[in-house]
C-alpha cells in the first residue's frame, strides 16, 4: 500500500512538472459603444460614446476614451455639431436647435479612424387629457392617495412614468427602470391614442401634499432592446444566449433613443 501511494505522488509530481503556459490570443474588434437619448428635458437628455476594450483587458474608463471623438445630429434638415465635455466622452445637446419633438433624428459619431451611426424617432409629448386623485385606505387603514391620469400619446411607443409616488419605479436616470404599458391601435386619424396610468402612495403614514409626475413616451425600438436579450430557448438561467439588439450601425454598437416628456404637478389635499 505505502509503495502504490509512493507512485500515485510520483506520477502526480510527473504530470505537474510537464505543464507549460501557453498564451492565447483572443480576437478583438474594437467598435464605438455608443449610448444617447435625445428628445427629454435637457438635464436628463445624455450622449455617451467610448470604445470597447480587448477580452481580459482591466476594465479602465480612461483606456475606453476614443481619440479624436466628435458628433453631429441631423434634425428637421439641419446639422448640429455637438461639443463635447471635459470628460472626453459625453456631448452637450446643441441649444440652438428647434424643440426636441415629433421628428426623426440622425447621429453619426467618429473617432479613433471609425464611424457609426443611428437614427430614431423623437415622438410627440404626451399630452394629459385629464387626471383625478382618489382616496383610499391601505390595508391597514391608513389613509392613502391615487392618482389617474388619462394621456394621448403616440401610438406603439413605450410609456412609463416616474414621480414622488411610487408610480412604477423613480430613479435619476432617464430611462433606468422601465415599464412597458400596452397601447390599443389608435381608432383615430392622427396616430394618437388614449391611455391610462395610476399611481398611488404607498407610505402607510404621511401623504405629501402635492406630487409631480414625469410621463417618458419613448420610441418603439427601445422595447426591442430590452425584450432581445430574454429571446426563446432553454438555457441555463432561462438566457438562450441572445445578443442585444442595437440600432447603432457601422463601427459601433449601442443605442441612441428618442424621447419626449410631459410634467404635471398633481395636489393630492
Amino acid at each position: 500500500m505505502i509503495q502504490r501511494i509512493a507512485a500515485a505522488f510520483l506520477i502526480l509530481a510527473v504530470l505537474t512538472s510537464c505543464e507549460v503556459p501557453i498564451e492565447v490570443e483572443l480576437p478583438h474588434t474594437e467598435r464605438l459603444v455608443v449610448d444617447g437619448f435625445i428628445g427629454l428635458e435637457p438635464e436628463s437628455s445624455e450622449l455617451r460614446v467610448l470604445r470597447t476594450l480587448p477580452p481580459l483587458a482591466k476594465v479602465d474608463v480612461s483606456a475606453m476614451i476614443v481619440p479624436g471623438l466628435s458628433a453631429s445630429i441631423e434634425w428637421k434638415g439641419t446639422s448640429y455639431p455637438l461639443a463635447v465635455n471635459a470628460d472626453s466622452s459625453t456631448f452637450v445637446l446643441p441649444p440652438d436647435a428647434p424643440s426636441w419633438d415629433d421628428g426623426i433624428a440622425r447621429l453619426v459619431v467618429r473617432g479613433a479612424g471609425k464611424s457609426a451611426a443611428a437614427q430614431t424617432r423623437i415622438p410627440k409629448r404626451p399630452l394629459v387629457v385629464s387626471h383625478r386623485v382618489i382616496d383610499s385606505l391601505t390595508s391597514w387603514g391608513s389613509a392613502a392617495r391615487m392618482v389617474v391620469v388619462d394621456l394621448e400619446v403616440d401610438t406603439g411607443t413605450v410609456v412609463w412614468a416616474t414621480g414622488g409616488l411610487r408610480f412604477l419605479f423613480f430613479d435619476s436616470r432617464p430611462m433606468s427602470n422601465y415599464g412597458l404599458k400596452e397601447i390599443a391601435p389608435s381608432t383615430g386619424n392622427n396616430g394618437r391614442t388614449v391611455m391610462r396610468l395610476v399611481a398611488s402612495s404607498w407610505d402607510p403614514y404621511s401623504v405629501p401634499d402635492s406630487v409631480t409626475i414625469s410621463i417618458t413616451s419613448a420610441d418603439a425600438i427601445y422595447d426591442r432592446y430590452l425584450r432581445s436579450p430574454y429571446g426563446g430557448g432553454d438555457g441555463l438561467f432561462g438566457f438562450s444566449g441572445v445578443n442585444p439588439w442595437f440600432n447603432v450601425q457601422g463601427d459601433g454598437i449601442g443605442l441612441f433613443i428618442g424621447a419626449s416628456s410631459t410634467k404635471i404637478k398633481v395636489g393630492l389635499r
